[in-house]
């Protein structure tokens, strides 16, 4: 009876490897496509977008002391460019520590004078009817025309939503640590 239960669960061991291994990649590939497309949202104008990779990614780093996920450091950077090849911006991935866990958020830059254009808000588990309001235009529009040079703060130049001031604070703190890291790189600054 052992013998058979070992067997039968190598069995599903080995399949399961097998189709992981197989519909990973698709997986990636389809997650790729879907944050191109979002590039193409934040970054009005662009036609194609460029990858620019600059270390090991350290978005979502464990801290144990702390027992959630540690600063941000951006790494990647997706610059936009127009179809008579001119740069338009560049945008993103942020990351701030909402209620409900991790508030990923991209965000548009535009090349000429390093003011956000938009922000999306990628993915989220905040409380549906509270927190999930940042997706709102109302709230995300707060964000355009900001540079390092804003506070980008709530309650100064942000304003909360009422009920949600942690997601408020989440997206607000990915904006503006993600947007100071990623000009400071994109221009030379590392």
């Amino acid at each position: 009876m052992v013998v058979v239960l070992s067997v039968i669960a190598m069995v599903s061991a080995a399949v399961l490897s097998l189709v992981y291994g197989k519909t990973s990649v698709i997986i990636e590939e389809n997650a790729a496509r879907a944050l191109e497309s979002s590039v193409l949202e934040v970054l009005p104008g662009t036609a194609t977008v460029n990858v620019i990779r600059r270390s090991p990614d350290e978005l979502g780093v464990d801290d144990p002391q702390e027992m959630r996920e540690k600063g941000q450091e951006t790494t990647i950077i997706y610059q936009g460019v127009d179809e008579q090849g001119q740069i338009v911006g560049y945008a993103f991935v942020g990351e701030g520590n909402g209620y409900g866990g991790v508030v990923r958020v991209l965000v548009g830059v535009d090349e000429a004078t390093d003011q956000v254009l938009n922000v999306k808000i990628l993915n989220h588990a905040e409380t549906p009817g509270l927190g999930s309001r940042i997706e709102e235009e109302g709230f995300r529009s707060q964000f355009a025309g900001k540079t390092v040079d804003d506070p980008i703060t709530v309650n100064q130049d942000i304003q909360i939503i009422s009920g949600a001031t942690i997601s408020s604070r989440a997206v607000a703190d990915a904006v503006r640590e993600g947007l100071q890291d990623t000009v400071r790189i994109y221009r030379g600054g590392e």
